[in-house]
């Protein structure tokens, strides 16, 4: 079997040399080297065959879908692994070389990619893998286990595409693509056309349309000329008639500018007269003033004297008044000081008396001193202890206890922190949850929420188990008794709300209906300790619902010892756990033994658990805590009593402190009090006599009596004065009087004058305006001529309407006036176009010549389009239906050799539709009835099998892959027609130079065929094979 033909350089380019894998899946670290031609890989379930191929999808860079098992890379690193390696390396393009493809994948996800050991991109790696026709996604090439079935659910167009890119003729598979490009191209430039066909009837209709409106345009811009002429000449009349009228107007303005300024020089003369007479009027008008501020000044003077009179009298009045005071004040001072003297001796003897006892009040005053600084300080210590105790108590004890309660609230209210969990992993789950504790009257019996929140393990180390037991699908399933409750939440939550939530039903009971089928007793002495169902507490209809479905009441849970008893563990249990082993017993689909698949797993902190061990240790540490702050606080409780005493206590001492300090106060304030006494006494006995504020006043009042005689002889001298000036100030104003009235008939000559002077003016201004008024009438209407001649007036030798105006002549100003109502009632009447339109008429003649002429070119390139897809189509189709035809025909030999009718057959609609262009496998695999084309409806998995065995052995023939690679096609085949498989592929699979080919199979029938280039391979990898057995290596 070792022995194979020579291969060329080139049949071996591409074929697999080896295959390392490290810490991948179920292998620690293995080297697999496939011969050239056919290898068999073959072994029990679950010993790794397909996990050689996985290594070989996944290590040339092929994603985990096309292996349909798992989404993540991550998946397949072996059980506590960070990484896996896997390096595929393949016969180089030169003679005795190989090309190594290295693959690292790391748990997070990520991969790191090598040729060579070169590290490179993705996408570099994928372009050498692909340089060797190596095609990972290609079902065609590669056909994973559980991907055998997607290979029928393909579609005749994924099938041709697949087919011809195992075939690798690159020129095949693009003149294909170009050719659908060509046809895109063509049926765009088609649907283009049509399009621009539909457009340009529309503007030529469009077109048609706008004709008319330029014919009214036209008529209209006719109408609006003569309309503009005739308003010109009529502007022009009115211009030269305007013209005339200046020219009168002229000699008016300059007739009254004469008498205009003959009255205002009248005027001048007359205001220069009564300029003299204002001056004079105003020198006598000053000597009036001049008069009345000297007798102000007088009145003044008189005033000031008459208040210094009635000041001096009442300063006499007031000394009258503080004379008969003081009298008064002398007589009280003198009846006080007889008072002052007995209270001064009063005082003086209590003095004396004070000052024998004062000893004695000092020896007492000492003693309570004493007595209150002792107290004191016992309190102050009391106060220290209890404030060294309080923050013993708050900094140390109360935050312990707190911090202990604490831990224990969150070991036992596990759910709120799930929850919280949940809320940020599945939202809809917590929405779920909240709209069903607000609805839960509206159903009929019990409504749970999901397993994860109403299930408990008691110790968290036991919670593993049931997650590894219980799907994630049913562990987050809200559970329900009614079955009509049930369709209603599915209804509210999963139709109206999509919120994508599963419900399960539970049936309502009181008590667990499940038990062991096998007593505990009997396995303790395995390792077991309990079954899973003893370590769960929760709802028992949930817990009834688990023992349904999942038969926890008959999983037993034990330690890692059990592990050295699963020979002896009965048959009937299925599933069990030792430690943080997982061991399930499955039957063999192949012979009748059983197949032990130990795995080893991990929490996943899902389920609500309590480390009951822990808790007891803070529950202890809680309650001593507490303990010790009760003593404390006792403590504190004595000392505040104590505290108490010693502040009542000090405060009976102050107390008496206190008055003691006040009879010592007191006698001290007697001193002061008699020295003041005695002082006020002194004053009161140097108070002034009778006799000496009499002579006081006496004196004083004649002084006062001089001061008014002179001010009296002053207010005689200014009263005679003040006279004199009344007089003259008379006189002066009857002599301004007089002068005033003898002018009087100047100042209204004057005033007439003026009135007869602004009367001219104005008369003068008003002609002026007028012919200004005139002028500018005239120059606006000049510019209205030239804004409707072209910038001209008829005077121009370029006046553009010279022939219109000649004829205008002999008409009348009111004929041309009428002739102009005429032509605006005409132009009223006419359609009102707009300018837009014309422009619009311009714009669409030039876009249907654009379109006429794009309408053209896409019929001239639709032409050459079809002129070079025809070509292409005439190289190409031959060569496809040639390719047809080879692998048809080897399909049809394959089928007819095992009694079978089959053919492969090149569907199309039309000719050129390359998109329905696509490959029908047509079988028969009864006599007498019609072929069907392959589909999972129709013929059984059996039939399915064979069918795509058979058109993979006939890509044999046509395909140039370096190898291929099958995993367990002959799944559902019965006997015979695995045999007849199994020997058509022995057949074309070691034909010299056909493409390296591994089979897997879990078995092989008995008395099949060999030859010397079939490699067979049997796959050991069990924890059942001894240390250090070796098998043979081919």
């Amino acid at each position: 079997m070792a022995g194979h033909r020579t291969l060329s350089t080139q049949q071996l380019t591409g074929r697999i040399h080896s295959v390392y894998c490290k810490d991948f899946v179920s292998y620690s670290e293995i080297t697999f080297y496939p011969k050239h031609y056919l290898n068999v890989l073959t072994g029990p379930n679950g010993s790794g065959k397909s996990t050689i191929v996985s290594a070989i999808i996944l290590g040339l860079g092929g994603e985990p879908h096309l292996l349909d098992r798992s989404a993540s890379v991550a998946d397949y690193i072996q059980s506590n692994k960070t990484m896996a390696t896997i390096v595929v390396r393949v016969y180089g393009r030169v003679a005795n070389t190989k090309e190594s493809f290295r693959r690292i994948i790391h748990s997070n996800g990520s991969s790191t990619f090598s040729v060579n050991n070169n590290d490179m991109s993705k996408k570099n790696f994928l372009a050498a893998v692909s340089s060797y026709n190596i095609q990972v996604s290609n079902l065609c090439q590669f056909l994973p286990q559980d991907r055998v079935q997607d290979f029928s659910k393909m579609n005749p167009q994924e099938l041709l595409l697949n087919t011809m890119s195992s075939v690798c003729d690159d020129e095949l598979t693009n003149s294909f693509n170009e050719l659908k490009q060509m046809r895109s191209q063509h049926s765009n430039t088609h649907a283009n056309r049509e399009k621009e066909k539909n457009e340009l009837a529309k503007k030529q209709k469009r077109l048609e349309h706008l004709q008319m409106t330029v014919a009214q345009f036209k008529e209209r811009e006719d109408v609006k000329k003569k309309l503009q002429i005739f308003s010109a000449k009529k502007l022009w009349v009115e211009t030269q008639a305007g013209e005339e009228k200046v020219a009168q107007l002229k000699g008016q303005v300059k007739k009254a500018k004469t008498q205009s300024e003959k009255l205002k020089k009248e005027h001048n003369q007359l205001v220069q007269a009564q300029e003299e007479i204002r001056k004079k009027k105003d020198l006598l008008s000053e000597a009036s003033l001049e008069k009345t501020r000297l007798l102000d000044k007088a009145v003044a003077e008189k005033n000031n004297i008459e208040n210094q009179l009635d000041s001096l009298k009442q300063g006499i009045r007031e000394k009258n008044f503080e004379l008969k005071q003081n009298i008064q004040k002398s007589l009280r001072n003198a009846t006080e000081a007889d008072k002052v003297k007995q209270l001064v001796d009063n005082k003086t003897q209590e003095l004396e008396d004070f000052n024998s006892s004062r000893p004695q009040i000092l020896l007492e005053l000492e003693k309570v001193k004493e007595s209150c600084r002792w107290a004191r300080d016992k309190a102050m210590e009391q106060y220290n202890r209890r404030k060294q105790l309080e923050q013993q108590l708050n900094d140390e004890k109360i935050p312990e206890i707190t911090a202990l309660k604490h831990k224990i609230d969150r070991l036992k209210n596990v759910k709120i922190k799930k929850i919280e969990e949940i809320g940020r992993r599945n939202p809809n789950l917590v929405t779920a949850m909240n709209w069903l504790a607000q609805n839960k009257h509206r159903y009929k019996l019990n409504v749970y929420d999901p397993m994860i929140l109403e299930l408990s393990i008691e110790n968290y180390e036991d919670a593993k188990y049931l997650e590894n037991v219980v799907s994630q699908r049913d562990l987050f399933a809200f559970a329900c008794e009614d079955k009509e409750d049930m369709s209603d939440i599915i209804s509210e939550l999963c139709v109206k709300q999509k919120l994508g939530v599963n419900i399960i039903f539970c049936a309502p009971a009181d008590r667990i209906m499940y038990s062991p089928s096998i007593p505990r007793n009997e396995l303790r002495h395995m390792g077991f300790r309990a079954y899973l169902v003893d370590l769960v507490t929760g709802p028992i209809p949930l817990i009834n619902k688990l023992c349904a479905s999942y038969s926890i009441h008959n999983i037993p849970i034990g330690t890692d010892a059990v592990g050295n008893y699963t020979s002896s563990i009965p048959k009937s249990i299925r599933v069990y756990f030792g430690g943080n082993k997982k061991f399930v017993v499955t039957a063999s689909r192949y012979r009748s033994d059983t197949i032990l698949t130990e795995s080893t797993i991990r929490g996943k902190n899902q389920l609500i658990a309590v480390d009951s061990q822990q808790l007891a240790q803070i529950t202890k540490q809680c309650v001593e805590a507490i303990k010790e702050s009760d003593n404390i606080k006792n403590a504190i409780t004595r000392t505040d009593n104590e505290f108490e005493r010693l502040q009542g206590l000090t405060k009976e001492e102050q107390e008496k402190k206190r008055k003691l300090d006040q009879k010592l106060s007191h006698f001290n304030n007697l001193k002061n009090e008699i020295e003041l006494l005695m002082r006020r006494l002194e004053s009161l006995q140097k108070s002034d006599g009778l006799e000496a504020l009499k002579n006081n006043f006496n004196d004083s009042l004649q002084k006062d009596f001089k001061k008014l005689f002179n001010i009296e002889a002053k207010l005689c001298s200014s009263l005679k004065t003040l006279k004199t000036l009344m007089i003259e100030k008379k006189l002066a104003q009857t002599r301004t009087s007089v002068y005033m009235v003898q002018h009087e008939s100047q100042s209204e000559a004057l005033k007439e004058s003026e009135q007869l002077s602004i009367s001219a003016t104005r008369e003068f201004q008003k002609f002026l305006q007028c012919m200004e008024e005139q002028i500018a009438d005239i120059s606006k209407r000049k510019n209205d001529v030239q804004r409707l001649c072209d910038g001209e007036i008829p005077t121009s030798s370029r006046f553009p309407f010279k022939r219109e105006f000649k004829e205008l002549e002999s008409k009348e100003l009111p004929e041309i006036r009428e002739a102009i109502h005429d032509f605006q009632a005409r132009l009223e009447c006419m359609k009102n176009v707009n300018s837009e339109a014309i422009d619009s008429y311009q714009q669409l003649q030039n876009e249907v010549k654009r379109l006429e002429e794009g309408i053209t070119d896409s019929v001239n390139q639709a032409k050459t389009i079809e002129s070079q897809m025809s070509n292409l189509y005439d190289k190409w189709e031959p060569k496809l239906t040639s390719l047809v035809e080879t692998i048809s025909t080897k399909f049809s030999e394959f089928m007819e050799s095992i009694e079978y009718v089959g053919e492969v057959v090149l569907s199309k609609t039309d000719k050129f539709d390359f998109d329905s262009y696509g490959i029908q496998i047509m079988v028969q695999f009864r006599r007498g009835a019609q072929l069907q084309p392959l589909d999972k409806f129709i013929q059984s998995g059996g039939e399915r099998a064979v069918s795509i065995a058979i058109y993979s052995l006939s890509l044999q023939h046509v395909t140039h892959v370096p190898f291929r690679c099958v995993d367990e096609i002959n799944q559902g085949m019965d006997a015979k027609n695995e045999r007849h498989i199994f020997d058509l592929l022995l057949k074309e699979a070691t034909k010299h130079g056909s493409a390296q080919y591994l089979f897997v199979t879990p078995k092989l029938l008995r008395d099949l065929n060999y030859n010397e280039h079939l490699c067979v391979s049997i796959v050991h990898n069990s924890k059942t094979v001894c240390d250090g057995m070796k098998f043979p290596v081919i």
